[in-house]
């Protein structure tokens, strides 16, 4: 399979997985036949692109960090959590328990999944996915801190709940389709704080999850916010979703701003350690998070194209390629004559 952008999309090309709205419902089921009237719909929804199969990308496949049954019911628990009011609380702490268990079963069973997806999700229901991404993106990251199953509990139940507070605030602040206003900007950043006091006042989550929430904006130099605090006085579990959460919310587009792709996001955050981020939580990340997502097209730097076909941990910047003019294998980590060649960029 390849992830093509919107935009390339032409019918009769075939999904290549199932496309899931963020209330968990499929929308389309992988294999599902393109027309134009699906790839329009699509592109109103808000999907920035999708993974298609055909002949050329046969044997390139994705390992999942999360199956598509517990993707499907982290969204529909998160979607339900933020909509729902104080006379709905009733039982939401065991599901959210129940979904966190699920995940990090899942986690703990496959400790060497990479993180290798472009963003499938739809922009106006952007809340719901981010929370998913930065739970499993912090999963990912604690596995590899050796964190032990409770306190991976701890984190992932932190991470899907961090932006809770954002239930609060206007949602035409959130949405707005400009740059807010200074008022605005304080406005946004009492979310951290809303969501502790929410989860303290009606739930009995372990201190270390209200924590996580409250803390995800501060940056190791003291530069952030709530409460400006810096290094290790930083809770561990806000460390991570902090790194979660502005990788997440970089690579995805926004009324305010164009998604990065993964390479300039992972950039970003080597160029912000030690200031904004954690730095044994970034040495984590970049090795865990790749560059250049399986199925994603890239520029060599001999002027060729190619579609990544695997990612390895220790080498991110080398993975197997396979080139598109000639379906040549590259294995850009271990194939000697290959050492002058590069990838110098992903194509749109």
């Amino acid at each position: 399979m390849r992830y093509l952008p919107i935009v390339k999309l032409k019918p009769g090309m075939v999904l290549g997985q199932d496309i899931f709205n963020g209330e968990g419902k499929m929308l389309l089921k992988r294999h599902f036949i393109l027309n134009r009237k699906y790839i329009d719909a699509l592109g109103k929804y808000g999907f920035p692109g999708v993974y298609i199969d055909d002949e050329f990308t046969v044997g390139i496949e994705i390992e999942q960090v999360l199956s598509p049954e517990i993707r499907c019911h982290t969204l529909k628990m998160v979607h339900d959590f933020f909509l729902s009011d104080d006379t709905e609380l009733n039982g939401r702490e065991q599901e959210i328990e129940e979904v966190v268990n699920k995940i990090v079963n899942e986690i703990l069973n496959d400790g060497d999944v990479m993180y290798n997806l472009m963003n499938l999700k739809a922009y106006d229901d952007y809340t719901y996915f981010h929370s998913l991404n930065v739970g499993m993106i912090a999963a990912l990251i604690g596995a590899h801190y050796h964190m032990s199953e409770e306190e991976l509990k701890i984190l992932v139940t932190a991470a899907l709940l961090h932006d809770i507070g954002k239930k609060f605030l206007k949602i035409e602040v959130l949405n707005a389709k400009r740059a807010l206003t200074k008022e605005e900007q304080k406005i946004v950043r009492k979310h951290p704080k809303l969501g502790y006091e929410f989860l303290k006042r009606n739930f009995d989550f372990d201190p270390s999850v209200c924590e996580g929430v409250l803390e995800h904006h501060e940056w190791n130099n003291g530069e952030g916010y709530p409460l400006h605090k810096s290094g290790e006085d930083i809770s561990i579990y806000a460390r991570i979703i902090k790194i979660a959460d502005v990788y997440d919310a970089m690579t995805s587009k926004r009324p305010y701003h164009k998604e990065l792709c993964p390479a300039d996001a992972v950039e970003y955050i080597m160029s912000m350690n030690e200031t904004e981020f954690d730095p044994e939580t970034v040495k984590i990340f970049v090795k865990w998070i790749a560059v250049y997502p399986v199925g994603c097209e890239v520029k060599l730097s001999d002027g060729r194209r190619a579609i990544v076909e695997k990612n390895t941990p220790d080498f991110v910047l080398r993975p197997v390629i396979r080139v598109l003019d000639s379906g040549e294998v590259i294995d850009l980590k271990t194939d000697v004559d290959a050492r002058h060649l590069t990838i110098v960029g992903m194509q749109n």
